[in-house]
Parts: structure tokens; C-alpha cells; sequence
């Protein structure tokens, strides 16, 4: 049984039927049964409650039941268990009576159309059992009731609409789908704002490009949505400084009408329409990456539609665009500088770690700096896992990595879409947190020693060969005569040339079939990178050095040094003693190869 005062609470909704959201009903009960201060022992109450708790349309799928309504909140409890709110398993045969109960006795098309829609929901899943075929009928019935007598606002009633059609096709009840037609268009009508978007369009969407041939529609109710979408348009067209979101949100759908249907006059005429509200918009031709970000939809789109002779040109005329930007496709930025004191005690003390006594040899020293500045994939991982936990927000939008000429090189998302891109944009930041310390190193290393004994020790490496010694004795030359520009230009070939001898002393191919005509090309260097010779070569510590050669010579998101040097792009990086740095030491770290003897 429930108390009186809940009693009283929905007699008063049953006795005036007004508007009300069940949100507002579950939140009422919750202050009538104490919920903070009391734990629910009554079942009834218990099936009230939970009835206005449970999320319709729920957002997370993964983490739902396979069900249209969901938890509430999922939260750690002081143990550290995820514990769901209201929960699945709370719904037994108790409560799935009560509210069919509830769904045949409410008067209010609000609480019946909740009470019925949650037996339809959970009971095939609870109970294994097919779908309640009147219940389904309630359902439908009760939200076009609530609709044309105003019992819920025009977002609320377009998500029962979406819920009620969804039901209706699934028992194929075809009385019901044509009042809903009618529901729909009526209700679409009624509270459609032009600057509200999620207002309007849906009854295009779900009657014309949705529609799967279970509703039929006269010919004159296509024109009329086909008509009503066009002039909506037009008014967001004609209105000063047209918003390009709220201009997409009709030109998607009837960009997609005018596809399936084949006319291209029609198509070509709103995405004319498109772009040109992109191109005079103010907001969007303000900044570099706002151009970029608009020039990238209209690719998308353009490229959609490219069976059309008039979109695969525009498809190619925007591509041309965005790499011609030249000074448009700047964006602002703002440089942010923090100094990080470090004491020279602290430095004295890494030289000596690494420099050791002038007893110890170059090779030994060589070694060392491999080794130390090679950061650990597991540990950034790590890092990474905690920096997320304690600023999440940083890793819910889309990242995009821009080019010196503005367009986009690379593009992901959030950190659970997109985790591998995130860890090498990580991993790269950590490359750059190192700098200094690498620095202050090879500086010590060019104080110390002359290129002649550099190039002895390098030649150790099976990887490097004797005819390489003009070669690398000139990189050494211009590296400790800080010309970076050249050293860096001859070092990027070097490892190329070096991780294919790996592949040689292993007896592994490095060559392909060329595609265009007789013979035979390399592999690149990225392939090379990802057959896992360089892990198994380098052993424990093998996994680190493989990804720290990508992150540094092949990745987009990462420096991708190797990439860029052979397109020509950002050149001017390469005259940059930081990146001379890194390039030097990965020589370094090939100078640890060995030739395993074979025994006889």
C-alpha cells in the first residue's frame, strides 16, 4: 500500500489534467517519501517512484540494458562498486503488475502513457516474453492524446511522437501509424520556431526519409513537407545574418529528399544555398579554424553527394581551397609561457648520472642517453589515465592537429572514441617536456668529445655501414657546428636507410611490388615501423623505442618528422635544435643494435 499523502498527490493529477513532466512527478514523490532520509520498504511506493526515475531515450547505450529507458546515474559507491540508479534489477513481476495496473486505471495520458510504456519496455526483458500488444496500443493512444490537448512542451512531445511511431512500426498497427501521421505533422505545426531547429524538420525526417514505406502519404502531404521545409529556409535565409547550423538543419534533410529522389537541380540548388550562407557569414570567416572547420563541411557534404557531377567539382574546388589558405586559414593564438625554475645543483647532478667521471667511455655514455630519454609507454599511459580523471572536460571535444598552411592533418575525437590518438598526442607532449634535459646534454656531449669519435661509435651498429662513414661524420659536423638545418636534412634519410638494414641482417623484406609499373619499391618507413622489428630487436625495452619512433618520425598526431620532410611541409622546424636533438638521438638508439653471432 502507498501512504495517504502519496494518494493525495495523484488524485490531484487525475482530478486536474494539466501539463506536467514526469521528471517534476518523480522529484514530488521523492519529497513525499523522505528518500534522504528513509529507505522505500513498501513495494508500491517503491514502483511509483522508480516508474518517474528511469531516463527515456537513453543516451548510453553501452552502458543500458538494451532497453528504451536507462539508469538514472551510474556512480562508485565508498567501496568503489559502480552501483546503477534506478536499476533493471529492480524490476520484478511485483512492480510490472503494478504498473499494468496503474496504465488500465490512471486517468492523466501522462501517467498512463509512463506506466505503460515502462511495461513495454522492460517486460520482454525481464521476463522473456513477447511485447504487450495493448499495452503498446496505450502507449501510442495516450501520447497522441497528450499532444493535441497540450500536456507536454514541444520537445516533449516530439520524443513521445519518436517513441509512440518506433512502437506502432514494431507491432505494425497501420490505424495507429496514420494517426500518428497526422499526430506528427499537427504537432509539428503547432510549435515550430523558426530559431529552434529541434522544433522543426522532424516530421520531414521521420515521414519522408525515415519512413521505411509503413506510413503512406498522398502526394500533396509530400509536397506540403517537402514545401513547408523549403520555406522554412527561406526564412532563415532571409533573416540578417543567417545562423549556418540553424541553415543546415533544413538543408541536410532536404539534401537527402532531393538525393533518394534523383534531382539534381533541386540538390544543387540547397547546397548552393548552403555554402553561400557559410561564405557571407560573419562568425564563420573571423578566425582561420572557423574557416577550416566550414570549409571541412562542405567537403563532407559535397562529397556525399558526389555521384552528381555538380558535387564532385565542388568536392575538388573546396579541397583546392583548403590547401591554398595561405594567410585565411590562420587561426589566433595566444602563447602561454610558464617558467619552470630548475636549480643548477639539480642539473649537476643529471650531467653526473649521465657523464659519469672522464673514465667513462663514449659508448658507455652513448648508451645512457639512449636508454634515459626514451619515455616509457606504460608510465605515459598511466599519466595519461590520471591527468583524464582529474580534468575530464579536456578530453570531451574533438581535436584537430591544423597544418602551417591552415588545413587539417589530422582529426579525433573523445578520449573513449579516439584512446590510441590521444596516447600518441600525450606521448609527443612528453618529448617536449624533455627538451631541456636533452639539451643540457648534448651540449655536454659536443663540450666533451669531438664527431670523430661520435661516428666510431655509431659505426658499432651493424645497422649503420662502413661507406656511411662520409656521410655521418658530415651530419656530426654540422651538428656540433649547430647548423640543425642541415643535419637534420641528412640525419631523417639515415634512419630511414638504417631501419632498412635491420630488416636486411634479419633476412625480412623491405620491398613491395610497384603499383605503377615493373619492379619493385621500399616499404616506408612507417610499414617498417609497424612489421615489430624494432620491439623485438630492442627486447624489454622494445615496445617504447617502437612507439617512440612513431610518435616522433610517422605519426600525424605525433611529430611526424619523417613525413614532413619528405613533403616539404613545415620546414622551417628543421633548423630547430630540438628536433636536431631528437633526430641525433635516435641514432643513438639504433647505435645500441648488435650483431648477434651465429654459433657454428
Amino acid at each position: 500500500m502507498i501512504r495517504n499523502q502519496l494518494k493525495d498527490y495523484f488524485d490531484q493529477l487525475e482530478t486536474d489534467i494539466k501539463p506536467v513532466d514526469e521528471f517534476s512527478i518523480g522529484e514530488r514523490i521523492r519529497e513525499i517519501l523522505n528518500v534522504k532520509e528513509e529507505k522505500i520498504t513498501e513495494k508500491q511506493e517503491l514502483a511509483e517512484y522508480i516508474a518517474f526515475k528511469f531516463l527515456p531515450d537513453y543516451p548510453n547505450k553501452e552502458t543500458s540494458w538494451g532497453t528504451y529507458y536507462g539508469a538514472m546515474f551510474i556512480l562508485p559507491n565508498k567501496e568503489g562498486q559502480m552501483v546503477e540508479f534506478p536499476s533493471i534489477k529492480q524490476v520484478d513481476d511485483k512492480i510490472l503488475n503494478y504498473w499494468k495496473e496503474r496504465a488500465e486505471t490512471s486517468k492523466h495520458p501522462s501517467l498512463v502513457c509512463r506506466y505503460a510504456d515502462l511495461v513495454v519496455d522492460f517486460e520482454p526483458v525481464v521476463k522473456r516474453v513477447g511485447l504487450d500488444y495493448k499495452l503498446a496500443q496505450k502507449v501510442i493512444d495516450s501520447t497522441i492524446e497528450i499532444c493535441s490537448k497540450n500536456l507536454d512542451d514541444g520537445l516533449g512531445c516530439k520524443t513521445k511522437l519518436k517513441r509512440a511511431l518506433a512502437i506502432a512500426k514494431q507491432i505494425n498497427d497501420s490505424g495507429r501509424l496514420e494517426s500518428l501521421k497526422k499526430s506528427i505533422i499537427e504537432t509539428e505545426d503547432k510549435f515550430a520556431e523558426t530559431n529552434k531547429p529541434g522544433l522543426w524538420g522532424y516530421a520531414f525526417d521521420w515521414l519522408l526519409l525515415d519512413n521505411n514505406r509503413k506510413i503512406f502519404l498522398t502526394k500533396e502531404e509530400e509536397a506540403n513537407l517537402v514545401n513547408g521545409l523549403e520555406e522554412r529556409l527561406k526564412k532563415l535565409i532571409e533573416s540578417g545574418d543567417p545562423d549556418p547550423w540553424f541553415v543546415e538543419c533544413a538543408v541536410i534533410p532536404l539534401a537527402e529528399y532531393y538525393s533518394k529522389k534523383k534531382n539534381e537541380v533541386a540538390l544543387k540548388v540547397v547546397l548552393d544555398k548552403f555554402e553561400t550562407v557559410f561564405r557571407a557569414n560573419k562568425h564563420a570567416n573571423s578566425d582561420g579554424l572557423l574557416i577550416v572547420n566550414y570549409l571541412e563541411k562542405l567537403s563532407e557534404i559535397y562529397s556525399k553527394y558526389s555521384q552528381f557531377s555538380f558535387a564532385k567539382s565542388a568536392r575538388d574546388r573546396i579541397t583546392t581551397e583548403l590547401s591554398n589558405l595561405g594567410d585565411r586559414g590562420k587561426f589566433t593564438t595566444h602563447e602561454i609561457s610558464v617558467e619552470i625554475p630548475i636549480k643548477k645543483e639539480d642539473i649537476d647532478k643529471f650531467i653526473q648520472s649521465i657523464f659519469g667521471d672522464d673514465l667513462d667511455k663514449l659508448e658507455r655514455i652513448v648508451a645512457k642517453l639512449a636508454v634515459n630519454f626514451v619515455p616509457k609507454k606504460d608510465l605515459v599511459e598511466k599519466q595519461l589515465k590520471d591527468i583524464s580523471q582529474k580534468h575530464p572536460f579536456r578530453y570531451l571535444v574533438t581535436n584537430t592537429i591544423n597544418s602551417e598552411d591552415g588545413y587539417p592533418i589530422a582529426k579525433f575525437g573523445t578520449l573513449e572514441e579516439d584512446y590510441d590518438q590521444h596516447l600518441l598526442q600525450h606521448f609527443a607532449q612528453n618529448l617536449h617536456f624533455q627538451s631541456i634535459f636533452l639539451k643540457l646534454s648534448f651540449e655536454e656531449v659536443l663540450k666533451r668529445y669531438k664527431p670523430e669519435s661520435l661516428c666510431d661509435i655509431l659505426l658499432l651498429s651493424p645497422v649503420f655501414r662502413q661507406e656511411d662513414k662520409d656521410y655521418i661524420l658530415k651530419i656530426l659536423n654540422y651538428f656540433w657546428e649547430k647548423d640543425y638545418l642541415a643535419s637534420c636534412c641528412l640525419m631523417i634519410p639515415l634512419i630511414e636507410d638504417a631501419v632498412r638494414n635491420l630488416f636486411r641482417l634479419n633476412r625480412l623484406s623491405f620491398i613491395k611490388k610497384s603499383e605503377d609499373e615493373e619492379g619493385y619499391d621500399v616499404l616506408s618507413l612507417r610499414k617498417l615501423l609497424n612489421q615489430g622489428l624494432i620491439k623485438t630487436t630492442f627486447g624489454n625495452f622494445g615496445e617504447s623505442v617502437e612507439y617512440y619512433f612513431k610518435v616522433l618520425l610517422t605519426a600525424r598526431v605525433g611529430w611526424n618528422l619523417r613525413n614532413n620532410f619528405a613533403h616539404g611541409i613545415n620546414k622551417k622546424s628543421f633548423a630547430d635544435e630540438n628536433i636536431a636533438n631528437r633526430l641525433m638521438h635516435v641514432l643513438f638508439c639504433l647505435s645500441l643494435i648488435r650483431k648477434k653471432l651465429e654459433k657454428n
